[in-house]
């Protein structure tokens, strides 16, 4: 299925089709320039490395092969450029009109000002007739926002929504609430923006690389001519076509990596909800008894091998090995521990936030459960948890107390004895409070996506690492057959 995915656009019909969805117009014109364009590099490459018609053309294939997914990717990320921006550009604006008309209906006509012509006018104005003219629909102000959060495909924007329709309903001054959001966005468009530059420089360093990778494997080609001249031998050439083919799939992978919706929420598939429950469920007597076991054999082995040597170097080595396998059960539940720690920083301020919004219209023991729908899956289980308890005791301050208290986390510990201040009455005005809990939400949001941006970034400087592992094989194959070729002509020499 994924060999059909990445492959179907090599036919012409289905690449016009694609780009399409960026706007970009894919014409023949553009298709035949592109693919002179792969010849000419073809043939470039080919003379650099004296490479044969048959070798070149395997070049110029590759190319081809790549270039769909190439130029899918460059459509792509100037598409998911532009909605960022046009995103931040409506919550900005919706927000500040919002707080001056204080009716969603009146906010969209005012936002639909500023985008007067494209596809998104044309989905506000679609919204906004929705509210003014629908009658049979029991929530046209939620319909009408869901058709602007189905273009975008934004959590954040659906939590703005869902702020605003609640703030609606409820009345009251959310001066101060709106406030706060709007910060919240401008540190979110700052870390983006300096996100984007990072991956701007992790690019270029990483077409650098590949650059220095194509060029230093073509000394060994001019170095030593004559009797020493390896370029014509076919596995000299080979080698060529592959380092130049692997050079493009990394550059494509990295590619792929660097493209990305700096709106959407990215899919969790890590397994983190797993792990939070393996660490959580961890019997250390168990666990130590199964590595006990697993040192047996190990251990046996090494003293049976330092008997028959009788070399230390044997001991100490099996010593450290089987102390390995002894304690790998904590080794395990530490480095889980951490993963799940880390994962738990960064996600619940995004919770939080979500349960501030929502604690516009709801108490606070609703805003919790409504939040699991849409709760990161590191949280999916002590939020069951939590829940549970406090149906049990909905006035006891020890279901917040007790929420992840094992990860020691003062901002989580912070966020919920501010729910629970909520949650008892005992907090004053709720509007203030929870103005409060945002505030203090935004800049452990903001540390949190810090933390998940230095991930993103440190992940993708993989890829100025691996063209020289490209660069080492072709430059071994090279240095073997120049040896190669200088024995054979010191054998006819002599």
């Amino acid at each position: 299925m994924k060999k059909k995915c990445r492959f179907r656009f090599l036919r012409y019909r289905k690449l016009p089709q694609e780009l399409a969805k960026y706007g970009y117009e894919y014409t023949p014109k553009k298709a035949i320039a592109a693919y002179g364009i792969i010849v000419l590099f073809a043939a470039i490459f080919g003379l650099l490395y004296k490479l044969e018609i048959p070798y070149i053309a395997a070049i110029g294939i590759i190319g081809v092969v790549f270039f769909p997914m190439v130029l899918i990717q460059t459509m792509k990320g100037k598409y998911h450029t532009t909605m960022f921006s046009m995103a931040n550009n409506y919550m900005e604006q919706f927000l500040y009109s919002f707080k001056r008309n204080r009716t969603i209906l009146n906010a969209l006509l005012e936002t639909a000002t500023i985008f007067d012509e494209g596809a998104f006018h044309e989905v506000l104005i679609k919204a906004i007739r929705h509210i003014r003219y629908v009658t049979d629909s029991e929530d046209p102000e939620r319909e009408a926002l869901n058709m602007i959060g189905d273009f975008f495909h934004s959590d954040r924007i659906d939590s703005i929504h869902s702020f605003a329709i609640g703030t609606q309903r409820r009345g009251g001054d959310a001066g101060g609430s709106i406030a706060l959001l709007s910060k919240n966005r401008a540190m979110w468009a700052e870390r983006v923006i300096n996100l984007q530059k990072e991956f701007r420089i992790v690019k270029r360093n990483i077409m650098v690389a590949l650059m220095a990778t194509l060029l230093i494997c073509i000394f060994p080609l001019y170095l030593l001519g004559g009797d020493l001249d390896i370029s014509s031998i076919p596995l000299c050439q080979i080698s060529a076509v592959v380092l130049i083919g692997i050079c493009m799939l990394i550059y494509v992978k990295a590619d792929k990596k660097l493209c990305r919706s700096w709106i959407e929420k990215e899919s969790d598939s890590t397994g983190i909800g797993k792990k939070y429950l393996q660490v959580k469920n961890f019997d250390e007597a168990k666990e130590a008894k199964k590595s006990k076991k697993m040192a047996v054999i190990p251990a046996l082995l090494f003293i049976g091998t330092f008997v028959y040597f009788k070399d230390i170097e044997i001991l100490v080595g099996g010593i450290v090995i089987v102390l390995f396998f002894f304690n790998q059960h904590k080794i395990g539940h530490n480095l889980a521990k951490k993963k799940v720690e880390r994962e738990i920083e960064k996600q619940f301020p995004n919770w939080l936030m979500v349960v501030a919004l929502l604690l516009q219209t709801d108490n606070v023991q609703m805003a919790i459960r409504k939040s699991i729908d849409s709760a990161p899956e590191v949280l999916v289980h002590a939020l069951t948890k939590l829940i549970e308890e406090l149906e049990d005791d909905p006035n006891s301050i020890h279901p917040y107390h007790r929420f992840l208290k094992e990860y020691r986390n003062p901002d989580v510990q912070s966020g919920m004895r501010m729910l629970y201040a909520l949650s008892s009455g005992n907090s004053g005005k709720v509007t203030k409070q929870v103005e409060e809990l945002i505030e203090r939400n935004n800049t452990m949001m903001d540390k949190a996506k810090k933390l998940e941006q230095e991930d993103k970034i440190a992940g993708m400087k993989i890829y100025i690492l691996l063209p020289s592992l490209a660069a080492s094989f072709k430059l071994i194959v090279d240095m073997a057959l120049l040896l190669v070729v200088f024995l054979k002509n010191l054998t006819f020499g002599i």
